[in-house]
């Protein structure tokens, strides 16, 4: 039987058996995380898991001559430090927290032991290993055959989901950054989308007006995405 703890926000924590975590709540803490926090560093020992409860973090691709790109964005749907969980102690790539929030903090080899014990945490980490798979794929296909108005609102409807706010704390650079593509177009598009009465943009935040024309917009890469999320860890959806 699953016991949903109160207090506990993330998603996947909410799927498991009450005991499961209990266990891992033996080893964990919780964590403030500020906007610019560097959770995973590329190349570097990866020595804590964060259960997102609150904020959004992004998973960055990079090269020295091109710089970061955003590959995923993470919530309160998932975790920061998956490859812990693969047997893996580094990656290439970084993650930094850009909307600020808290998280569940366990140190790496503390949380590869419950993941020894656990059936049920096993089972759904290879579930979320699949979504974000699934996460990363589908942008790579959708940065390269959509245009920019379908990504912006790929990734406004993604962020929406996560956050579970209206409001979507980020700028015209991050958005830039995330997508791989000038700030201008950034900017051209969000004016469209507002012109629709989509969203309305204000200083460092975007907000959501109508989700529903945004759905419009989008491409199919999004409803994808969130399908498979909501199949693998039984996650509520607006899609």
């Amino acid at each position: 039987m699953t016991v949903q703890p109160v207090g506990v926000q993330n998603r996947i924590l909410r799927s498991l058996p009450s005991d499961t975590i209990a266990r891992l709540q033996l080893d964990a803490r919780r964590v403030q995380l500020a906007r610019g926090e560097i959770l995973q560093e590329h190349n570097r020992q990866i020595e804590r898991v964060y259960f997102i409860e609150r904020g959004m973090a992004v998973l960055l691709a990079r090269t020295r001559r091109d710089g970061p790109v955003g590959v995923a964005i993470i919530g309160r749907m998932g975790l920061v430090g998956l490859p812990v969980a693969l047997g893996i102690t580094q990656s290439p790539h970084r993650c930094i927290m850009q909307v600020k929030g808290e998280a569940l903090q366990i140190g790496a080899e503390a949380f590869r032991r419950v993941i020894d014990e656990s059936t049920a945490l096993r089972r759904q980490l290879m579930n979320y290993v699949h979504a974000l798979l699934v996460q990363e794929s589908q942008t790579v296909l959708c940065n390269v055959r959509h245009g920019l108005t379908e990504r912006l609102t790929r990734l406004l409807l993604l962020t929406h989901d996560r956050l579970e706010d209206d409001t979507i704390p980020l700028t015209h650079d991050l958005l830039s950054m995330m997508l791989g593509v000038r700030r201008a177009g950034i900017t051209m598009a969000l004016e469209r989308l507002e012109r629709s009465g989509a969203v309305q943009k204000r200083r460092g935040a975007v907000d959501i007006v109508n989700r529903s024309l945004i759905e419009r917009r989008t491409c199919e890469c999004y409803r994808i995405i969130a399908r498979e999320y909501q199949r693998l860890i039984d996650l509520p959806t607006q899609a």
